[in-house]
Parts: C-alpha cells; sequence; structure tokens
C-alpha cells in the first residue's frame, strides 16, 4: 500500500513574545554590564590620597582641609608625633595635625623629602575604602607598608586613618 502526500506544509513554530526577544535580552545585559562597570560616578580613592601627596608637598592647607578629616587623622596618629613646636597648638588636634602636614611639619619632611611614595591597591567597601602606601627610604631601599582609610562624604572620598610609617 501507498500512500500518497499531496501536499506537506511545514509551520514554524510561533513564539509568542514573553519578553524574551534576542534585542530585548542584549539590550538588558547590555544596560546590567554599563551598570556594573560604571558603579557609581565617584571619584576613586586613589586619586584622593595622591591630590593629598600634592597638597603637602604644595603646603596647601585648604587643600589638606578639603581631603582629610584632621581631627579623626590626629587621634590615629597622636603617639607617633613629636611634641608640638608650638605651644598654642597643644589643645588643638586639627591643627597640630595641618601644622605636621604643611611648612616644615614633621609629617610632610619624612613623607615627602625622606621616602619615595608608591601607591598600590585600593580596596573599597561601600562607602569605606583603603588604599595601600609604601614608604621606600631613599638610602637604604628599605619599604614601609601602610594604609590609609577614607570614608565618603558629601560627595567626596575623605582621609579618616593612616600611620605615619
Amino acid at each position: 500500500m501507498l500512500a500518497v502526500i499531496r501536499h506537506v506544509t511545514i509551520q514554524r513554530p510561533q513564539f509568542r513574545s514573553r519578553g524574551r526577544h534576542p534585542s530585548r535580552l542584549l539590550l538588558l545585559m547590555l544596560a546590567g554590564l554599563l551598570a556594573a562597570c560604571s558603579g557609581s560616578d565617584r571619584p576613586a580613592p586613589k586619586e584622593t590620597v595622591l591630590s593629598l601627596f600634592s597638597a603637602m608637598r604644595d603646603s596647601d592647607s585648604t587643600g589638606i582641609k578639603s581631603m582629610v578629616n584632621l581631627e579623626s587623622a590626629f587621634e590615629s596618629i597622636v603617639k607617633e608625633l613629636p611634641p608640638p613646636a608650638d605651644s598654642q597648638l597643644i589643645g588643638d588636634p586639627a591643627g597640630r595635625m595641618l601644622a605636621e602636614m604643611t611648612g616644615g611639619g614633621s609629617l610632610r619632611r619624612r613623607w615627602l623629602e625622606d621616602y619615595q611614595i608608591v601607591i598600590g591597591r585600593t580596596d573599597v567597601m561601600g562607602d569605606t575604602a583603603l588604599v595601600e602606601v609604601s614608604f621606600l627610604d631613599r638610602v637604604t631601599r628599605m619599604q614601609y607598608y601602610n594604609k590609609m582609610q577614607l570614608v565618603f562624604q558629601d560627595g567626596r572620598w575623605l582621609i579618616t586613618r593612616f600611620r605615619t610609617m
């Protein structure tokens, strides 16, 4: 017995759009990738640390004040600092910290004249960041490893804690 097939129609399955259209998927993936890569429009914490050293080099007290929470930074290193040269700075942690970071201050001299500064890795955890800073002794080539802590406040990174060495 032979069956005769006169007309065969092959129908493509009809897909109903349920938001799975390839161009929509591509658009969603691109938007997700863009959001993940850009994160936010925050500046990099490392840039704040680099700007701090530049402001210290220029003894720019206004620039330093805009990048460092002077009271918090003072608390983190008070035991490492020499006694204040000016007796008026004894009760003024912010003023003393600023004096140490500008002009002939001991912190400015130590960091900028005695050492080569190398900025390393940055770890950002929400509104807090840690930036690795190494100081290389120009004579002995010894390296002193340090981390600076920054907090994101009012649209900028603010250095809150560090060690002198």
